[in-house]
């Protein structure tokens, strides 16, 4: 019998953010359906993507592949915020599902323990966004399969803009002098700042710097506590701790404590994804029409990369079924599907060919500028831990304290570089 179920269990696990990404993997949707085989049974973990509705349309691709294919799938919803742990759990403990969403972060993490089945390479890199398909890679064999992607920019209202006679911010300090002027004539807080990774990490770009380099094949070595890394840093935590920019409780937000800051009228600016202009509307319906994006603000090194992530689809190598593993896996990302599941998410299939091919609005371009100009963060086994113990946001947070960024920065560079070299 099927299941579909919310694990909370240590054994139960993974992931769906709200993106997507085209890809035809190992073949096209006829193929992959004729390898699956009829009586197999497979577990899939996708993240719980908090929408009954995209639940709802992967509930119906599950129940369309097992008619077409007699095969049996076992739907598992988790969320996010317990993933990593468990992936961790359920691999030591030999316990690992089918097919599983993987976080882009998270891929050359669990891939150097050897357990997904490698997969065949995308037809060429320029067909896809670049950032994705190179985070799915481990010393250059490929082991995630791009399912969906977005990046995050600056998200502002028009509204405000419009009434303030001002234009959005194309560097740090007509940021600062735009945050200044909504500072002094409204009642809103400039910019809803969180202490997610992916507001300040890319940053360190736009200053100039590099977060780690690939010094030989293989071998990384933190940049992060160069001097561009410390400039990025401590202009972040002084919107904080400087300037006020947000309110104090915004040292502990998260992107979504974010985000209804944004959508509750609390604050003008946000950097986010497009998912935070839908969700923002249909929390705040006065708001449809009165939210604008743009690229984000360059740093004194004259970059405003962002940061591009998502989601890959693997496949575990233990797979008692893999070639119905498989089909499944690219059954998800025949264009039809995965051009629904985007359209419902409010991001963009990770082809190029199928982004231009869109009907898109000027926000929704802006989005798609930002995701093909995006860079990723170094696709290293160790990265998937830093993040899990937060290294980055404790390191951020003791910044908007008041700790020396300099000093902060060489601690976390000592431990980059620690976990580089296991």
């Amino acid at each position: 019998m099927r299941k579909r179920q919310r694990m909370t269990t240590p054994l139960a696990l993974l992931a769906v953010m709200a993106l997507v990404v085209a890809c035809n993997g190992n073949g096209n949707g006829e193929e992959a359906t004729a390898e699956a085989q009829e009586g197999d049974e497979i577990t899939v973990w996708i993240m719980q993507p908090g929408s009954d509705e995209i639940e709802q349309l992967l509930e119906g691709y599950t129940e369309e592949f097992e008619e077409e294919t007699g095969a049996t799938v076992n739907l598992q919803f988790v969320p996010w915020a317990q993933a990593h742990d468990q992936f961790t759990t359920a691999i030591a403990a030999g316990e690992t599902p089918d097919v599983a969403e993987m976080g882009t972060t998270w891929t050359a993490e669990f891939g150097d323990l050897g357990v997904f089945r490698s997969q065949e390479e995308p037809i060429a890199d320029d067909d896809y966004v670049e950032a994705v398909v190179e985070s799915g890679r481990l010393e250059g064999e490929a082991l995630g399969l791009p399912w969906y992607a977005g990046a995050r920019t600056l998200i502002y209202r028009s509204d405000v803009f419009d009434d303030l006679g001002i234009e959005p911010p194309a560097t740090w300090d007509e940021f600062m002098e735009v945050g200044e002027t909504i500072q002094n004539e409204t009642d809103l807080f400039p910019f809803a700042l969180n202490t997610s990774v992916h507001q300040y990490l890319p940053m360190v770009w736009h200053a100039g710097g590099e977060i780690a380099e690939e010094v030989e094949p293989g071998q990384w070595e933190a940049r992060i506590n160069e001097a561009e890394g410390v400039e990025a840093f401590d202009f972040y935590a002084s919107l904080l701790r400087d300037h006020e920019f947000a309110p104090s409780g915004a040292l502990n937000w998260n992107a979504g404590d974010a985000r209804a800051a944004f959508f509750n009228d609390e604050a003008a600016m946000l950097i986010g994804l497009g998912i935070d202009i839908s969700i923002s509307e249909a929390e705040n319906p006065d708001l449809e029409g009165n939210i604008g994006v743009a690229p984000n603000p360059e740093g004194p090194g004259g970059d405003n990369s962002p940061f591009a992530g998502g989601s890959h689809l693997v496949v575990f190598e233990d797979s008692e079924a893999p070639q119905t593993a498989q089909a499944f896996a690219e059954f998800l990302l025949e264009a039809e599907r995965v051009s629904e599941f985007a359209e419902a998410l409010g991001f963009f299939p990770g082809t190029i060919d199928g982004i231009e091919a869109m009907d898109l609005d000027d926000n929704q371009q802006a989005l798609a500028d930002a995701l093909t100009e995006a860079r990723t963060y170094p696709p290293h086994p160790a990265w998937g831990g830093f993040e899990g113990e937060e290294l980055f946001v404790n390191a951020i947070q003791e910044i908007m304290q008041g700790s020396d960024a300099q000093e902060v920065l060489d601690r976390v560079a000592e431990r980059m570089n620690e976990g580089f070299a296991d």
